[in-house]
């Protein structure tokens, strides 16, 4: 359901909003250094899908773990989507519990791969 305002400047300030409640307060920083494409990251995910109704922040971080788990290769934003997970209130349990998930439909190397992800985001937010 598009917001009442859906300008482009209105997507980028929810989205900026979104940004900050998900990823943390430093993550528009970082997402600015990628230009135009960290806008429209801004805009389209965080500003627009992220403020569907239907499923909370925690929902979709979980889907959004499992989908990036599944595909392999996204080792940088696993690690900070399960940082968002945490923030959104995924527990460190939920976390394993996803990657004991993982491997019965994506397979064990998939699984092995997110789950030592799982134990060096853990050992840095214990740090």
């Amino acid at each position: 359901m598009p917001a009442a305002d859906d300008s482009r400047a209105a997507r980028h300030e929810r989205g900026a909003q979104g940004v900050k409640e998900v990823l943390g307060p430093r993550a528009e920083d970082s997402l600015a250094t990628l230009g135009e494409l960290g806008d429209r990251i801004i805009e389209t995910i965080y500003g627009d899908i992220y403020q569907r109704p239907g499923l909370t922040l925690k929902e979709r971080q979980i889907a959004t773990l499992c989908m990036l788990m599944a595909m392999g290769g996204k080792d940088r934003q696993v690690k900070v989507h399960m940082r968002a997970g945490l923030r959104v209130g995924i527990t460190e349990d939920e976390l394993r519990e996803l990657v004991i998930q993982l491997a019965a439909y994506a397979g064990f190397p998939a699984a092995i791969n997110a789950q030592a992800q799982l134990n060096e985001v853990l050992a840095e937010e214990a740090a």
